[in-house]
């Protein structure tokens, strides 16, 4: 069951109640917002594009990968390629999901990672209320610029740590 609660500028707050096991019932206010993307894009092997953004609300820089809201579209692969365009200014050949993160089951928003390769320069233009840099560094460097970060962006972590450990690196 479930009871809207606020819905506007793209949040929705709802009171859901679900069953355990048991039979025994949970409420919990539930937050909603659309899924974003978070893509790890190699320019070369063992290289990947990191972002310093400045975020206003935290009032400092933080280093992330790309990352972005699927609010212009409905599929979550072309919001991928949006995303790298307009915040490193390439285009990748070959897109591949490479798994999600889920933040808690209060919080209703899947982070979908993707894999880029075969880049090429493909510039789309920055949102007008973003401020970012493009860094292409080792992904061991890239690593300890996330954990560097006065706020360090989760998704971010979780991609690189994925990666690395998959990789052996």
């Amino acid at each position: 069951m479930q009871e809207e609660l606020f819905n506007q500028y793209g949040w929705r707050l709802t009171l859901d109640t679900a069953s355990l096991p048991d039979g025994r019932t949970k409420q919990s206010v539930r937050v909603h917002r659309c899924d974003s993307v978070h893509i790890l894009a190699f320019p070369k092997p063992g290289h990947i594009l990191l972002l310093k953004e400045y975020r206003p609300f935290y009032q400092e820089y933080i280093w992330m990968l790309p990352s972005g809201k699927v609010d212009k579209e409905t599929d979550v692969l072309t919001a991928a390629g949006r995303e790298l365009q307009e915040e490193t200014g390439f285009a990748a050949n070959i897109m591949t999901p490479y798994g999600q993160i889920y933040t808690s089951d209060s919080i209703v928003i899947t982070n979908n990672i993707f894999l880029a390769s075969d880049l090429y320069k493909s510039p789309l233009p920055q949102d007008d209320d973003e401020l970012i840099e493009v860094f292409e560094l080792p992904i061991k460097e890239a690593i300890d610029r996330v954990f560097s970060s006065p706020r360090i962006h989760s998704p971010s972590v979780v991609a690189l740590l994925k990666y690395a450990r998959e990789h052996n690196l």
